[in-house]
């Protein structure tokens, strides 16, 4: 076989593999670099001992505990603030005056967000910055609550705590960081405007009572790891959640499958924010 051929075959493996990951956990490889995704395989393959994406496609078929594994090689697991800042651009310039908009337009005071799988907190704190920014002195007349939810309770200790290390401050826009921050020795506080607008509960996304009637759902880099039945499962609970119009944020590499129902309007597909329409 000549070298064109071989790596033609091997690109087929390749993309089959892909092709399985997405349609089986609704991960989006092609967000990464084909080399990325190469190295973060063959950690897998090596450490289970296999020797091509053929064996490794049957043994996630054997294993299915194998995707969080792999999952977790593939992506970067960290919580920061304003994680992938061009979701949270996105949001704060578009998403947030749009949904205030609305609001006044509907003689509406109250707005929700719920952080599903929200970790030691960064994601509802950010969130709830960027909803300050833009509403403006006195909070243009709004009320916001965000809600964190999460699975370990040690995880929600902290994000109550609303104190971090001083490393973390980097990712806060610096706006954000003189106007919502109060820094310590080595670590900094979320200012109580902010905090006391941001409230934390132990909840598990298939299992427990959904939260109902919120305007905005951000559920970035959980959803990947639940399989597609549960996955589906999991877009009813925020479809019965959101308020008709209201939005969906998930993370970078996720994805709502084609034909998924109830179905989502996409609103940014780069950085995956989809909406509940007003009319079905």
């Amino acid at each position: 076989m000549d070298p064109h051929a071989a790596e033609t075959v091997y690109r087929g493996n390749l993309d089959r593999i892909i092709a399985k990951i997405r349609d089986e956990r609704g991960l989006d490889l092609a967000q990464y670099r084909t080399r990325y995704v190469e190295r973060r395989l063959a950690t897998r393959l090596n450490a289970l001992g296999l020797h091509s994406y053929r064996q490794y496609a049957a043994y996630l078929d054997e294993h299915p505990e194998e995707y969080s594994k792999l999952i977790d090689t593939l992506t970067i697991n960290v919580t920061q603030f304003f994680r992938d800042p061009t979701v949270f651009d996105v949001f704060r310039s578009q998403i947030v005056p749009q949904l205030l908009e609305e609001k006044r337009r509907r003689h509406q005071r109250m707005i929700r967000v719920w952080s599903a799988g929200c970790s030691t907190g960064q994601e509802a704190y950010s969130i709830a910055m960027s909803f300050l920014a833009g509403m403006g002195p006195d909070h243009g007349g709004f009320l916001l609550s965000v809600l964190g939810t999460d699975i370990d309770p040690k995880a929600l200790e902290i994000a109550r705590r609303a104190e971090y290390p001083l490393q973390q401050l980097a990712h806060i826009p610096a706006a954000d960081r003189r106007r919502f921050i109060e820094e310590r020795e080595d670590t900094f506080v979320i200012k109580p405007e902010v905090a006391r607008l941001c409230k934390f509960q132990q909840l598990n996304l298939l299992t427990d009572s959904p939260i109902h009637v919120v305007d905005v759902v951000f559920c970035r880099n959980v959803f990947i790891y639940f399989n597609r039945q549960e996955q589906d499962r999991l877009l009813g609970v925020f479809w019965s959640a959101l308020a008709r119009g209201g939005y969906l944020v998930l993370g970078r590499s996720e994805r709502i499958p084609p034909g998924t129902k109830p179905s989502f309007e996409l609103v940014n597909g780069r950085e995956r924010v989809y909406r509940k329409p007003y009319e079905r």
